[in-house]
């Protein structure tokens, strides 16, 4: 409570909740909706102050009366629905659904929120989407590794920087031995870093207990564990020095696996030449001597291709 000459401010600290449980009332009795959201063929009916509070991608959308160049193909109204599959694209330039009539520039300058009802949101998935809806009326979201990855995906298509932060916590919280493999392909695919360096600690844990064959043949896998041949020359490395007294005679048969050549000339004398045995056996030696070469002779490269540096 502040008090100003003779007027009083009270704060009422459950208002926030009583107005988000009051919207979310309204949205699960489809009481005055005004724009219906379709992913993949089924409707959610909104309310576009809810939607334009949370997202950037509708603020900007119905207050320019459909401008935005995410705005997507403007379809019929209908009953709301769930389920979906995972967002494969992108969402194409806006089009607007045959029958709709164009906007004058006049039109364009007074659009209101009321400009635009009916959405159709391609790249979105339904169960994504349900999800998120169900953030922006209740504060809360309902993950599962089964999921995550639609709703990551809708709340960076939609801009909803909240989601993504809760899709990204429940990443980290969630990684095992069982799933980082899982955990490491959706960092990747959407540029997690943070939570991909955890899914890899992992994944070093893991590859610490092959026998040899096994790790020779996770060095044969096609595409590769990592992302780069310098950290796949560091994985080996790990490998070996884990118990070095008996796997150390499988160094030269492992790094002839790996194709140094494609390692920058900076990295191969910082981080593959200071490694003992690449300097000491002579099997090492000479690949490390041709990957030095490779990148000495640039105007020759065409001439020294082989499996090292394809």
């Amino acid at each position: 409570m502040s008090r100003s000459g003779d007027r009083t401010s009270t704060f009422d600290p459950s208002h926030s909740d009583n107005l988000l449980h009051g919207l979310n009332l309204l949205w699960r009795k489809q009481l005055f909706c005004d724009v219906t959201l379709t992913a993949q063929g089924q409707q959610f009916h909104c309310h576009k102050a809810v939607l334009a509070s949370c997202s950037q991608y509708f603020r900007s959308l119905f207050s320019s009366g459909g401008g935005h160049p995410h705005a997507l193909a403007l379809g019929p109204g209908a009953q709301d629905g769930l389920g979906g599959a995972p967002p494969k694209e992108p969402p194409p330039p806006p089009q607007e659904e045959p029958g709709t009539p164009s906007s004058s520039p006049e039109d364009k300058l007074l659009a209101s929120p009321r400009a635009i009802n009916n959405l159709v949101l391609q790249g979105c998935s339904s169960i994504g989407l349900r999800l998120v809806l169900e953030y922006l009326y209740t504060a809360n979201v309902t993950l599962s590794l089964d999921t995550v990855e639609e709703v990551l995906s809708v709340s960076k298509i939609l801009h909803i920087p909240q989601v993504t932060k809760l899709c990204v916590q429940f990443l980290n919280d969630q990684i095992s031995v069982q799933n980082y493999k899982q955990v490491c392909k959706i960092a990747a695919l959407h540029g997690l870093e943070e939570t991909k360096k955890l899914a890899n600690k992992y994944l070093v844990e893991d590859v610490l207990l092959l026998n040899f064959e096994e790790m020779r043949a996770l060095l044969d896998s096609l595409p590769p564990p990592v992302e780069s041949e310098l950290a796949l020359f560091q994985m080996s490395v790990l490998w070996l020095e884990h118990d070095r007294e008996t796997r150390m005679q499988y160094a030269p048969d492992l790094m002839k696996r790996l194709r140094f050549a494609l390692i920058p000339a900076p990295e191969l004398v910082e981080r593959v030449q200071s490694v003992d045995f690449m300097r000491t056996d002579p099997v090492c030696q000479k690949l490390l001597l041709d990957a030095m070469n490779y990148h000495l002779m640039p105007f020759r490269q065409h001439c020294r291709q082989s499996l090292a540096s394809r």
